[in-house]
């Protein structure tokens, strides 16, 4: 029998990839006494709590959001932190994760609740000096560099911890154990232990993961689901800018960024995310839209770009960053069948600038915008923005929450709104929609009139 000594699948023969984790000569051939099959037996203890109705939620208090006063932080997590909250948070090598977590778990601590910090990659001395380097004194802040997982469980055992940062899971070691830090089964035990004790003792615990070349996590699947909340850290690579996605979050919305920049003292965060986003527009271009996107509950002003050029392929290309390309190319097609615009033979490209993704239904209306413009060679007039969903007979639908999309273009100044009429009446009580023009549409050819 073979064994494989990255995640413990087992082979009856040797194969040199294993079919579990894809890794190269890792099986080992281990050998196995025959013993009879063990046969589990369970015994019946009463559970601590009984069962309730939805009647006894007199007796249960509501749950208790815990702000860390970093306004960017606490609407990614959902309003703040919960007590028990496990947090696991990943992101490129030196894109500020041990930084993010410092400066939260000085708020942290600053709220009463003692913290500990375990780093597992650096040294007691090398986490004070950053420690220093952020002006971070507080004295509800403790600071341990271990990386046995039978001392970390320890100190959080016998300390009186509101909250334990663990940076990095994956350098966590199983003395016990004969596989190599890292490993799949080792990650996907250690995250178990750490969270179960947490949980048993109200302790809220942050996991601070590596991420593969491709992108990902590193480690198990089940790593996410073990935890109540995974944050990816990203970053546009371009510029000091840095964004906390939320992918899964047990106690809010799954659909909220913060928006940070890497400075001298650490990350701040960013006030005015639409004017980071569309800073470096140029009014005056062809294809270039302005949409007000939802990310969670708030409106961010965003640019769309697009460039439509003669193909000399067969198949002409459609590229997209920040987009679906079926989106792109349905649109285009209806613009092609209902508008009599031809693109069949052009290639496309469209581009959501300043790193964000876009997969909601007002930004159809703004491709079809962008697309046009360039096809056309016609810029929009300034100040104009766009924002609505375009079905396949080229009629324009209205899109969720039109009236915060309206607020955040009267606060950036714009001036114009391509909107759909079924989202006008939901705008007239907007404070200050008199200072704005409503261009309501209700199919797709009227753009075309916008940019003659």
């Amino acid at each position: 029998m073979y064994k494989c000594k990255n995640c413990g699948a087992v082979s009856l023969k040797w194969v040199g990839r294993c079919p579990e984790c894809h890794s190269f000569n890792t099986m080992e051939e281990v050998i196995t006494a025959e013993n009879t099959p063990k046969i589990l037996k369970f015994k019946k203890t009463p559970p601590p709590v009984s069962p309730a109705t939805v009647l006894d939620w007199q007796n249960f208090n509501n749950i208790a959001r815990i702000a860390t006063g970093i306004k960017e932080f606490d609407l990614s997590v959902g309003s703040g932190l919960v007590a028990g909250q496990s947090i696991l948070i990943g992101g490129e090598p030196g894109i500020g994760k041990s930084t993010l977590m410092l400066q939260v778990a000085e708020k942290i601590s600053l709220t009463g609740l003692n913290t500990l910090y375990i780093s597992t990659e650096e040294s007691l001395n090398q986490i004070i000096l950053r420690a220093k380097r952020l002006k971070i004194d507080s004295k509800s802040l403790f600071f341990q560099a271990l990386n046995d997982i039978n001392e970390i469980l320890y100190s959080i055992e016998n300390g009186n911890y509101g909250f334990v940062i663990i940076d990095s899971i994956q350098r966590i070691t199983i003395p016990q154990s004969d596989s190599a830090y890292g490993s799949v089964n080792g990650l996907r035990e250690i995250a178990h232990e750490i969270t179960s004790l947490c949980l048993k003792k109200n302790c809220g615990v942050f996991l601070v993961c590596h991420v593969t070349k491709e992108g990902g996590f590193a480690g198990p699947k089940t790593l996410e689901h073990i935890v109540d909340t995974v944050l990816y850290f990203d970053s546009s690579k371009r510029d000091s800018y840095r964004i906390l996605r939320c992918y899964k979050n047990r106690f809010g919305s799954t659909d909220e960024v913060g928006i940070y920049e890497m400075s001298e003292n650490g990350l701040k965060g960013v006030k005015n995310p639409s004017a980071y986003f569309t800073s470096e527009r140029q009014p005056d271009s062809p294809g270039s839209v302005v949409v007000p996107c939802l990310e969670g509950t708030r409106a961010m002003l965003v640019e769309v770009q697009a460039l439509v050029v003669p193909s000399y392929m067969p198949v002409p290309k459609r590229v997209c960053l920040g987009i679906d390309s079926g989106r792109v190319s349905i649109i285009s097609a209806v613009l092609e069948k209902k508008e009599g615009i031809k693109l069949s033979s052009k290639e496309i490209y469209v581009k959501i600038f300043g790193g964000i993704n876009v997969q909601e239904p007002a930004v159809d209306l703004p491709v079809a915008l962008s697309i046009t413009s360039s096809y056309l060679e016609k810029p929009l007039p300034p100040n104009f923005i766009a924002f609505g969903e375009v079905g396949l007979t080229g009629e324009v639908r209205g899109v969720g929450n039109p009236s915060a999309r309206i607020k955040e273009a009267l606060n950036m100044g714009f001036s114009d709104v391509l909107l759909p009429q079924s989202n006008v009446k939901d705008v007239k009580d907007v404070k200050g929609v008199s200072a704005i023009n409503l261009h309501p549409l209700t199919k797709l050819k009227k753009i075309i009139e916008y940019l003659v």
